[in-house]
């Protein structure tokens, strides 16, 4: 499924976009932080299945898998912005192979990486709470330091494979059918309507940020529309 960009535009305020540059490139470190750890410690038979491959197009690259784009969801809720997840995109080339390659002939090409997002949301806030809540007793130098436990705290949501913790609290929840059901805060997105064509579509603004490994690449803001497509849109900063 290639994205395509449409004539309508969403408007982003200054402030808003220097807070998502920065935030992006920390929430793209803590996730990269986490897989690393998964790849040191747990049988590749376990984390394996997670990953993403890369198409044939694509050479490998010297700063390994971790190094190629990740689109990451972002909703502006009252709260402030959060992050509910992540894709992993691959740049694929569009020029015949043999061919001398044009800079242009370039582009993202869109590669679910849903269940390897969600299964990393669950074992990261599961980390960020494990942390909190027995770090004071321990003593010992805790996986994610003090800056990374405010990055959690501030741009995660609370992400379990059980409904249970929600049922407590009472908090609204989404649950992800997969072969492992994952459940997560629902947070709710600002309703949109986009004019396209003499047609009137009706969603949800999302934001979509592009990173690179320690880059922030550009933003992204689509409606997502209620069947679960998307219609992309462009950027523009006020």
């Amino acid at each position: 499924m290639r994205k395509r960009v449409l004539s309508q535009e969403i408007r982003y305020g200054k402030k808003d976009v220097t807070e998502l540059e920065s935030a992006s490139i920390k929430v793209r470190n803590i996730y990269d932080k986490a897989i690393e750890m998964l790849m040191r410690n747990v049988p590749e038979s376990m984390w394996k299945p997670w990953a993403i491959q890369k198409p044939a197009q694509e050479s490998p690259s010297a700063a390994g898998e971790n190094s190629s784009p990740v689109f990451q969801k972002w909703i502006q809720s009252p709260s402030g912005w959060k992050c509910i997840g992540c894709e992993r995109h691959f740049v694929e080339s569009l020029t015949p192979a043999g061919e001398k390659e044009e800079p242009d002939k370039r582009e993202y090409i869109f590669h679910s990486g849903r269940f390897q997002s969600m299964l990393l949301q669950v074992l990261i806030w599961s980390q960020y709470e494990e942390i909190s809540l027995f770090h004071p007793f321990l003593g010992d130098t805790p996986f994610y330091d003090e800056e990374e436990m405010e990055v959690i705290s501030t741009y995660f949501v609370p992400t379990y494979v059980s409904a249970h913790p929600f049922q407590q609290s009472g908090k609204p929840f989404k649950k992800h059918e997969m072969r492992i059901p994952v459940y997560q805060e629902f947070i709710s997105a600002p309703p949109l309507l986009v004019h396209l064509d003499g047609e009137v579509l009706e969603g949800t603004w999302m934001t979509g940020v592009y990173v690179d490994q320690g880059n922030f690449l550009g933003l992204g803001p689509y409606l997502k529309n209620t069947d679960g497509s998307r219609n992309f849109m462009q950027a523009l900063i006020n």
